[in-house]
This record gives structure tokens, sequence and C-alpha cells, in this order.
């Protein structure tokens, strides 16, 4: 391998190492991710690993099931004994037969808790609003054209109901209950945080008129004051749906405080003993959507999801950046050095000189040593010789420190030689005494 290889290679490795280690200082803060995912298997800030760790203390002789597959499976199995649904997340996707289903549930005598930042339109219309009629008016058909096929593919409608929640807008706010038992004077304060400050946030409650339109249902929870509800009871058959409007409370971030577990203890009190089913299936199912082609996330968008992967694959562009940038200098072709236009006009007029003076052309001689001479002057001061005259020779005398004497006798030589045709051997060598006197004494 040649040296200058082994040092393209050294300089690759250290520039790839450096590229990585700025890239760590400069996701240096990128220890937690503040997005609110609510899985249950998650130790970030808003994710709900904690909260499972709690129901396990809070009913310890029960079972803690997680389903991330079809949820209706074990919805629809009857053991005789109580069981509990949870659901905890941002919105929860619920197809009409599965809300059939959950309903089924809650008659048997089991109980749903539902924490969820927006309510969907099903739910609330058949359950909250008592729509028992049995008919949905939300599922529409969209056309699909698979492989050239025409089919025709029934959509669920997961649209949330927009008259169900209102909201306030502030970084800092105040949960509490409906009952003294359970209140607190000065209640549960909460604030979002977001890395290193609190944030403006979303904080849902019941709309006062909606609330008014709803089944009979017991407010438990307060939010701001005694006037805003965030968590109810809505009896069902033999069982009850709990729903609670902020389920950012339920996150890790607020239950490692004592305070906030305490909350949620109380919250937690009004559940059953029995197994408890914890629904991730319906908080990640996506709604499909008829008018977007690509409903699957995308290998890329998985990558630079995880941290580890984002880095291994930003480490891999960055090399293969590194490569093509040493490799193709590597394999340049060699760029010819092009040697620089050398002036013959000085020796074209040398060769010249010497041909006159072999053929006794002694006025041909003498001409070519003046325009030796004036080549000279221009090369070396700058000063072109079209026209000699006095302040040609002002020009030369400056720059040369020769006598101004001296040149005219040289002008003056030059000029007797171009007026006459008969140039002697005795002229010629004047002329050259002049000149080399120039030249050895010149600047």
């Amino acid at each position: 391998m040649k040296k200058s290889e082994i040092v393209i290679i050294i300089v690759a490795v250290v520039a790839f190492i450096a590229i990585i280690l700025l890239l760590r200082l400069i996701n240096v803060d990128d220890k937690y991710n503040w997005a609110e995912s609510y899985r249950s298997d998650s130790d970030q800030p808003y994710g709900t690993l904690v909260l499972t760790k709690l129901l396990e203390d809070y009913f310890p002789n029960d079972k803690l099931t997680f389903v991330t597959e079809d949820i209706n499976k074990p919805l629809t199995e009857i053991n005789g004994e109580h069981r509990t649904y949870m659901f905890i997340g941002s919105y929860p996707y619920y197809t009409d037969s599965t809300l059939d289903n959950l309903k089924q549930f809650v008659q048997r005598g089991n109980d749903v808790f539902i924490a969820t930042n927006a309510i969907p339109e099903n739910f609330s219309s058949d359950v909250l609003l008592g729509n028992i009629s049995g008919s949905y008016s939300y599922d529409t058909v969209y056309y699909l054209d698979s492989f050239g096929d025409s089919t025709f593919s029934l959509q669920e409608n997961y649209a949330e109901d927009p008259n169900t929640y209102s909201n306030f807008e502030t970084s800092k706010i105040g949960m509490n209950f409906h009952f003294n038992e359970l209140r607190k004077k000065e209640g549960y304060q909460f604030g979002v945080m977001y890395k290193d400050e609190v944030i403006d946030y979303t904080w849902n409650y019941f709309f006062p008129d909606y609330e008014q339109k709803m089944i009979p249902h017991k407010n438990i929870g307060t939010i701001y004051s005694k006037n805003f509800t965030n968590f109810i009871q809505v009896p069902y058959g033999s069982g009850n749906f709990y729903i609670h409007t902020n389920p950012i409370v339920f996150t890790n971030f607020f239950q490692i405080q004592e305070d906030k577990i305490t909350y949620t203890s109380k919250l937690l009190s009004y559940l059953k003993p029995g197994e408890i089913i914890w629904d991730n299936f319906s908080r990640s199912l996506a709604p499909p959507d008829p008018n977007n082609d690509q409903q699957e996330e995308g290998p890329l968008k998985f990558i630079l999801g995880e941290k580890t992967l984002r880095w291994a694959w930003y480490s891999i562009l960055a090399g293969l950046g590194l490569f093509l940038i040493f490799r193709s200098k590597r394999l340049q072709q060699p760029i010819p050095v092009l040697e620089p236009n050398e002036n013959k006009s000085l020796e074209f007029i040398q060769t010249i000189g010497r041909m006159y003076y072999l053929k006794k052309n002694h006025k041909q001689l003498a001409q070519q040593k003046l325009k030796l001479f004036l080549h000279f002057i221009n090369e070396r001061y700058r000063i072109p010789g079209q026209e000699i005259d006095e302040v040609y020779i002002e020009k030369v005398r400056l720059k040369s420190e020769i006598s101004e004497n001296h040149l005219k006798q040289i002008f003056k030589h030059i000029k007797y030689i171009n007026n006459t045709n008969d140039v002697t051997d005795q002229d010629v060598v004047q002329l050259h005494e002049l000149l080399d006197y120039f030249y050895k004494n010149c600047k």
C-alpha cells in the first residue's frame, strides 16, 4: 500500500470519528423523548410504564394483561369474574364492532376506564348521548382500485366528536374532586414540561352544554374549579364507563411525584379488583385514508424515528460521503503540466542579426541591434518604443539612471544609421559600444 493511500485512510478515519463526536455533542440534550407516546413499556417522560407498575401494586392479586393485537377477543371472553378495560392515550380508534363489544363488556358488569384527549364520534353518540337505535350513520364506503381490479371496501368512521370537550390553554392548572372525602384543599397542580421548561398545554374538560345532553352520570373530578368536570362515571347496564379528559396526568412524568400519585390513587379507587385489560391496540390503530396511497410507514421514517437506528443511518451517510470525497480524488486522471509559452522573439532577432553580420549587411545588422535594444527597454521598464521622442528618452533615463546625454547619443546614432545607406563597420562598432555601456550600467 502506498504511503499516500495510508495517509488518506488515516485522515478519513479521523474525520469520520470527528463527525460522530460532533453529532453527539450537538444532540447532548437528546436524552429523553418528550413526545406523548403513552406506551406502556416506555420509561420516557410521557410513557405510562410507571402507572402499570402502580396498578400491579394497587391490585397485587389481579392479572394485568397488555393487548397489542385485536382488542375484540379479550372483550368477548366470558369467565364470570370482574374485569376492567383500560385505555390511556391521545385517541382510541374504535370500530363499530369494537364499540358494540365494549358496551356488552360493561353491560355484563365489567368496567371501562378511558383517559383520552378526544371522544370518538360513535362512542359519543351511542354511549354518552344514549343513541341505542343500533344504526350507525358514520360508516362510509369508498372506491379502491387494487392491481387493476375494481373493489369496494368499508371504511370505519374514526372521527372525533368536536362538541364533547372544551379546554383551557395554560402552562399550569389545578385538578381536584367534587366530593369532600376525596377533595384536597389546595388541589393538585399540573404543569407540562418540555426539556427544561414549562410549556403551555391544552387541558380538556367536558363542555357544559354537552354534559346536559348526556345520559345520567356522576361528576367526580374537576379542573380549574368545581364548574368544570374532567372525570365522570357513566353507569351502563351492570357496569360503568369512567372517562378522564386529560390522559397526560397518568404518564411517568407525573406518576413519580408523590402528590400526583395520591391523585391517581383516588381515581383508581373507583375501580373494582379483577383482571385489568390494558389496550395498546386501539391507541396505535391509525384510521385509513382513501385519499392516501401510502398507508404504511416507510422504512426510512421508522429508522429516523428510532434514536439508535437514526445514529447508525447518519454514520453510514457520513462514511459514504467521506468515501466518495477521497475515492474520487484518488481515481482522478492526472492533469498534464503545460509548459508556459516561451517568448521566442528575442532569440529570433539574435539569429537574424548573426545572419546579417555574416552577409556584411551592416545597416540591417544595426537595425536588428536597435530592435533588441527597444525590446530590452520594453521588457525591463515597461516602456513601449513606438514613438521615440523627448518624453520617451526622459522615461528611459528615470528608470535606467543612464545619463540623458548618453541616451541622446544612442538615439542620434540610430537616426543616422536609419537615414543612410552607407553604414560602415565603424558605425556598427560605435553603436555596439553605446549600447554595451547602457546594458552594463542601467538599473
